[in-house]
């Protein structure tokens, strides 16, 4: 249940803390700063609110993606560029490793259901 726990507790981070930030930060008005947050919400300005939301959405894609890569590359089915190894995860000496990758899939497909 390690490894459960594991991906749930980034799971959480990710979509229902990080997600949040990023799509109350992308509905602020767009003001006169150069950060991130503003220059995407400058470029979003003349999106109806359905094509805003279908952007901030696509975040979800990217995230699950990016999350997916590194657990598939701990698991040892993912081997981008040079990488290819053996790659230990443990907690508190317990291996979790191994369905890391498929645990966050199947979490994310059943958020979406869900939806």
């Amino acid at each position: 249940m390690k490894d459960r726990d594991f991906v749930n507790a980034i799971y959480s981070e990710l979509f229902k803390d990080n997600f949040v930030y990023y799509k109350e930060r992308l509905a602020l008005p767009p003001n006169e700063n150069d950060d991130p947050y503003n220059l995407a919400r400058k470029a979003m300005v003349s999106l109806s609110e359905s094509q805003k939301m279908d952007i901030i959405n696509f975040l979800k894609v990217v995230i699950t993606d990016s999350v997916s890569v590194v657990f598939g590359t701990i698991d040892g089915v993912h081997f981008p560029g040079e990488l290819d190894g053996d790659f230990v995860l443990s907690v508190e000496g317990e291996e979790i490793q191994g369905d890391l990758q498929d645990i966050f899939i199947g979490k994310a497909q059943d958020d979406e259901a869900r939806e």
